[in-house]
């Protein structure tokens, strides 16, 4: 189950990191960018919130995420926000850069 969780929460960086990067890309708006990944990590995640509860009773990541249980997906929001954001900055330095 742990692994099934971090595979979850790794696709939902991955998916919402393309998505950034293309609204980037094609606006020209970081603050765009990331209002739009962080609405997609929010969906993704309560997605698998509402699935992991029902599925399999879900019960909780052991480890540094124990105390969590299945709330471990919306604490994640955040964090993976704050990751799309720097990642996008570097996207922006290298834009600039290459012109």
């Amino acid at each position: 189950m742990d692994l099934t969780v971090y595979l979850f929460l790794l696709c939902s960086l991955i998916i919402s990191t393309i998505c950034t990067i293309w609204f980037y890309k094609k606006t020209a708006s970081k603050w765009l960018g990331v209002i739009i990944g962080f609405g997609i990590n929010t969906v993704l995640l309560t997605i698998a919130t509402v699935i992991f509860y029902k599925v399999d009773h879900f019960k909780g990541v052991e480890g540094l995420f124990a105390s969590l249980g299945i709330l471990i997906f919306a604490f994640f929001i955040p964090i993976i926000t704050c990751i799309n954001f720097y990642i996008l900055e570097m996207v922006k330095h290298k834009i600039v850069y290459k012109h």
